[in-house]
């Protein structure tokens, strides 16, 4: 590794820790006066760029899926044998949880060690490669199989809460759509749908065809069942315009800005047929931090 690969790095995993310590800060001081930031993702507005880049970059080749799956077969046997939804939750904290702080430990260590010493060496992960596949996993395992929908809400949240890293790669597309339909299902709570989905945007979270065919799933049964009854005529007018809101979230962006070819050109060399989205490495936080800092000059 070069003396210029181990600033990126650590500068990179620097920056990810201490958004968090620096949101959490603006939180605390401004959770007397907006109630919606308790509900929100752990970051906003600040990082929401940092986010959105290392979820872009978060890609994978595909010779390492095979294992991935193999390793994700092998997990959810060990969900399988839990009898009850509470040895999952201790099966959970355990075998994904405790996890993932062992990752994101190993990779500091490393980067750190790597930085100091100069020495070019592979760098591990920061989260294992079934990290989000798993807590999209445990959501509806414990919705669906041992129908507690508050012990789905739970792994979100605590997934989100663990860490910022573990935020980044653990609340995905999967786990965000598992989090809508637990509060639409279970809750009929239509606000914290219109959230999720602010999240999703802020956070450069992206939608997929799940997420639309569940908020199809909501306006239809706003306007053929008898959901609204027994409410106001305000409640419902409020409740039609929340779903305007989440339906203008996920509408496609018009692009403002006109790209010029090379930066096209540059894009498209950047995507290897070999790589999928939602699967990462470390390869491409030069990329990255490359990115960002032209950003800041522009």
């Amino acid at each position: 590794m070069t003396e210029r690969e181990s600033k990126v790095l650590t500068g990179m995993l620097d920056m990810i820790f201490e958004s968090k310590e620096t949101q959490e800060g603006i939180n605390s001081d401004q959770s007397k006066d907006s109630s919606s930031d308790e509900s929100g993702g752990i970051v906003r507005g600040q990082v929401d760029d940092l986010f959105s880049r290392l979820r872009r970059f978060s890609r994978r080749p595909r010779k390492e899926i095979d294992s991935s799956t193999q390793l994700f077969d092998q997990k959810k046997e060990g969900m399988s044998f839990c009898a009850t939804d509470q040895q999952l939750l201790e099966w959970a904290m355990r075998e994904v949880f405790d996890e993932s702080k062992r990752y994101e430990e190993a990779a500091r260590k490393a980067m750190t060690t790597a930085s100091t010493t100069g020495t070019k060496t592979e760098l591990p992960h920061l989260q294992s490669p079934i990290y989000s596949q798993l807590i999209a996993h445990l959501m509806r395992t414990f919705r669906v199989h041992f129908r507690d929908p508050n012990l789905a809400l739970f792994i979100f949240n605590h997934a989100q809460k663990l860490s910022t890293v573990s935020y980044v790669f653990g609340c995905s597309t999967a786990a965000y759509n598992e989090l809508v339909e637990t509060r639409w299902l279970a809750f009929s709570d239509l606000d914290g749908v219109r959230v999720a989905i602010e999240e999703m945007n802020v956070n450069g979270v992206p939608f997929d065809s799940r997420t639309r065919k569940v908020i199809d799933t909501i306006r239809r049964e706003l306007g053929s069942k008898e959901i609204l009854t027994g409410y106001g005529e305000e409640v419902q007018s409020e409740s039609w315009e929340t779903l305007a809101k989440i339906e203008k979230l996920l509408a496609p962006k018009l692009q403002t800005k006109r790209r010029s070819f090379v930066q096209w050109k540059a894009e498209v060399a950047e995507v290897d047929e070999d790589e999928t989205f939602d699967n990462w490495s470390f390869g491409d936080l030069e990329k990255i931090g490359n990115g960002r800092s032209a950003r800041s000059t522009e």
